[in-house]
């Protein structure tokens, strides 16, 4: 951790005060994801471009490619032309597609125009593809062989392609008209003698996706195959490119950031557009719903001050932010493992009932015991035993239901369409704030009655 402080610290200072020589002997040392974690730490994008640009031109490419979206979006913007038309040319298709999005559309057509033709048609593809989808993150780049060749010549194959390929997983195999029939292995292929038809080495292919599929539900596939590369293929089962390992484990994360900042009531452009007005854009609507679902049941408890009052169980006052709290804990866990579940893919549409049976039998055990502990604790510290029982019944109602609503509210929304991520939390939080302050009302009245 100290050395990465400073290099940070010594980056910053060559970047400010160094000469470009010495700025460059410094870069020598480090490796692409190193210097990559380096930039995005600078505070200022004019010493972020300075830095990218004292980076030897071949470690150039390697370095954009790692570095976030919105940094790198900074130096892209600051490069010129020709600069971009060289990394672009360095870069596999797949980062040169993100790096083109990444510019204005006038710019991004120059930048094109200036790069060879076979390479603009497959990235002028990709670019039409949404970003979260397979077409949109996939590179072209592959080894594909035609099934009536021979063993030998799919190894020619590779070889006149190994330098733009770059990683070899599987090699794909596909008939006359470029359709997948399925792959080959790397090691199927060196052990086979040259004369063996491919037709014979081909093995079945375990997954697929088509152009259109969305990035995560490729990532939830690939997390049930053990596969270096997917492929994808176009409406008519065309062969037209791959994703790899790597580009899913950076779906992954990134799905997963999106639904813990949507659990908690925001948005993933707060994370990467860090400014106060994107973090106020991000948060007032939720918290808007929260604040009036807090309004409302401050109502309920003003209007039954004087029912509680002729109770004489004015100590129960006390003991609401308890209520409160662990109806709204208890809500939140159900809330955060049925939206989990159904972003892994692990509830299914004959599960539902099995998932809320589960949850309720658990929040009644959890409230039962937790209900007969606040018994306990307010009969030994309130002078009126009222007090007591209407709190641990409180308690009681309030966990359940609110368990209950925690778990039913993500199924619903997935059920109507809804990202459940996004609206869960702040509906739950505003629900069980109106379960917990009727529930006391109502058990105060019926004590009265």
């Amino acid at each position: 951790m100290a050395s990465d402080h400073d290099a940070q610290s010594a980056l910053e200072r060559l970047v400010r005060e160094g000469s470009d020589t010495d700025l460059r002997r410094f870069l020598l040392i480090l490796q692409p994801p190193e210097l990559a974690d380096l930039l995005e730490a600078l505070k200022s994008s004019e010493d972020r471009t300075r830095a990218f640009r004292a980076i030897l031109e071949p470690n150039r490419a390697d370095v954009l490619r790692d570095m976030e979206d919105q940094e790198r979006a900074e130096v892209v913007e600051s490069l010129t032309e020709q600069e971009t038309v060289a990394l672009v040319r360095e870069l596999q298709s797949d980062d040169a597609a993100d790096v083109l999005q990444d510019m204005p559309e006038e710019k991004q057509e120059r930048v094109l125009e200036q790069i060879e033709p076979e390479d603009r048609a497959e990235l002028r593809e990709i670019l039409t593809y949404p970003e979260d989808s397979a077409g949109g993150i996939m590179q072209t780049e592959l080894v594909a062989v035609r099934e009536d060749v021979t063993a030998r010549q799919a190894v020619e194959e590779i070889r006149r392609t190994r330098d733009e390929v770059g990683e070899l997983h599987e090699i794909f195999v596909v008939d006359a008209e470029e359709r997948l029939t399925g792959w080959i292995t790397e090691r199927a292929l060196i052990l086979a003698d040259d004369e063996t038809p491919i037709r014979g080495l081909t093995g079945r292919v375990p997954i697929q996706v088509t152009v259109h599929q969305d990035q995560e539900e490729i990532a939830s596939l690939v997390q049930d195959y053990d596969v270096g590369s997917v492929p994808v293929v176009d409406d008519t089962g065309r062969l037209v490119g791959r994703i790899l390992v790597d580009d899913i484990v950076d779906v992954l994360v990134e799905e997963a950031t999106e639904d813990i900042l949507r659990q908690g009531g925001t948005d993933p452009e707060e994370l990467y557009e860090a400014t106060v007005l994107s973090a106020i854009r991000a948060r007032a609507p939720w918290l808007l719903i929260t604040f009036i679902g807090g309004i409302a049941a401050a109502q309920i408890i003003m209007a039954g001050d004087g029912v509680i009052q002729r109770a004489n169980v004015a100590a129960l006052f006390a003991f609401i932010p308890v209520i409160m709290g662990m109806g709204g804990g208890s809500s939140t866990q159900a809330a955060t493992v049925t939206v989990r579940s159904l972003a892994l893919g692990r509830i299914g549409t004959g599960e539902v009932w099995g998932v809320v049976r589960k949850e309720f039998i658990s929040a009644f055990i959890l409230s039962a015991f937790f209900g007969l502990v606040l018994l306990v604790v307010s009969g030994l510290t309130s002078s009126s035993s009222d007090v007591g029982l209407i709190c641990a019944t409180a308690l009681f109602g309030t966990m359940c239901l609110g368990t209950l609503f925690g778990v039913i509210t993500p199924l619903i929304l997935d059920k109507l369409g809804a990202d459940p991520a996004v609206a869960t939390s702040p509906f739950v939080t505003t629900i069980n704030d109106l379960i917990g302050s009727s529930i006391i009302i109502f058990f105060t009245w019926v004590l009265i009655l």
